[in-house]
């Protein structure tokens, strides 16, 4: 009788302390969402830099979101803090590769930037394959995944239940045109994971900074960025990253002179 009660008060208390968690969840994301509105309404005052106080108290408690990192990044736009701004449009793209406005502000943003920096010239099957894989989210990739998977699941079982030959020889090519595909969309998936999960992209968010030949303040100043800048960071060194530039150029600069997307 003992060991009864004493497995039923675990399980109740599991069971509670299931509820208290899920409740704080909930409490806490209801309490976001009103600093989220709240900030809105700050927006349509034209207290633009209250407004980006708030996203920005919201994004601190880790809910992120496209929308609000666009709302964000609009508050600097409208503030002049440019490198802030595509910093944000960046993010929301990162998060949601399909949000449109956010491509228009970012290019709108980016037009206002000093540096215009040339890409150095690539394949055109290399353009066209990292730009399939920046307009995919690993999300998109999955759900992808999971259609082939089950189209081929459909054809495989068509192929051994069914006694029509001609059915059975279309669910055949169909398989096959599946397996390709459905490769192609894991290659996808993997590549849209990792491009997510690296980080490497930042922007300068400095009003200039000097680029220097080697992780030092006393190295020679190969060239100097402004804000808004793009950059890809390959390495980083006790407070000192190596970029690289769009045309190839790299060299490094200050940790805290850049944030990464």
């Amino acid at each position: 009788m003992k060991h009864t009660a004493s497995i039923k008060l675990i399980i109740f208390i599991f069971h509670f302390s299931f509820f208290i968690f899920h409740f704080s969840l909930f409490t806490s994301a209801q309490a976001e969402v009103k600093n989220a509105q709240d900030a809105d309404s700050l927006y349509r005052l034209n207290d633009y830099q209250g407004a980006a106080a708030a996203y920005e108290a919201v994004l601190s408690h880790h809910f992120a979101s496209p929308d609000l990192y666009y709302n964000l990044g609009n508050c600097y736009y409208r503030t002049g803090h440019m490198g802030l701004a595509i910093l944000n449009y960046h993010r929301a793209l990162r998060l949601k590769p399909t949000f449109s406005d956010a491509s228009q502000n970012l290019q709108l943003a980016n037009s206002h930037i000093t540096d215009r920096i040339t890409p150095l010239p690539r394949l055109f099957v290399v353009e066209w394959y990292e730009g399939l894989v920046t307009h995919l989210s690993p999300s998109s990739c999955r759900l992808l995944v999971v259609i082939l998977f089950a189209i081929a699941c459909a054809a495989a079982v068509v192929i051994i239940l069914s006694h029509r030959i001609p059915l059975r020889k279309t669910a055949l090519a169909l398989l096959i045109a599946d397996g390709i595909l459905l490769i192609l969309a894991l290659l996808l998936l993997v590549a849209s994971t990792a491009r997510f999960n690296s980080r490497s992209q930042a922007i300068v968010l400095q009003p200039s900074i000097a680029v220097k030949s080697s992780p030092e303040l006393q190295s020679v100043d190969k060239l100097i960025l402004h804000e808004g800048t793009k950059v890809s960071i390959s390495e980083s060194l006790a407070g000192w990253h190596k970029i690289t530039l769009p045309d190839g150029t790299s060299g490094w600069c200050q940790q805290e002179n850049i944030e990464r997307i």
